[in-house]
């Protein structure tokens, strides 16, 4: 593994416990979510980053891992970066919290 694509991992892991971090603090309730705004943009900006990460791995690791859908991650970074009017709250909720923890147990393995 690259070095630049073991720190982004590290990164990515990072940015995978911020989110669990917030679910902690606001409460694991999707109803609580859609309804509290401060909760969406808090995990909003972790969301952006988490894609933001995706960007700088290299495409020899993306490919040797392809089991993650590295493109729907960058994707819903540019749906809450540009297109925020128009996020769905409840396929974010989703990926809070079942997709960032699966893939930080994936990640976790991988270092």
């Amino acid at each position: 593994m690259k070095d630049n694509d073991k720190r982004v991992i590290e990164r990515l892991i990072y940015y995978c416990n911020r989110l669990h971090e917030h679910v902690s603090v606001f409460g694991n309730s999707k109803e609580e979510y859609i309804a509290n705004k401060q909760y969406q943009d808090a995990c909003s900006l972790v969301i952006i980053q988490l894609g933001e990460q995706v960007g700088r791995l290299s495409q020899e690791f993306k490919d040797e891992h392809d089991d993650i859908d590295w493109d729907g991650i960058k994707g819903m970074r540019n749906i809450h970066a540009h297109d925020y009017d128009n996020v769905m709250f409840d396929i974010a909720w989703e990926s809070i919290t079942e997709d960032a923890p699966y893939h930080k147990k994936y990640l976790e393995k991988l270092i």
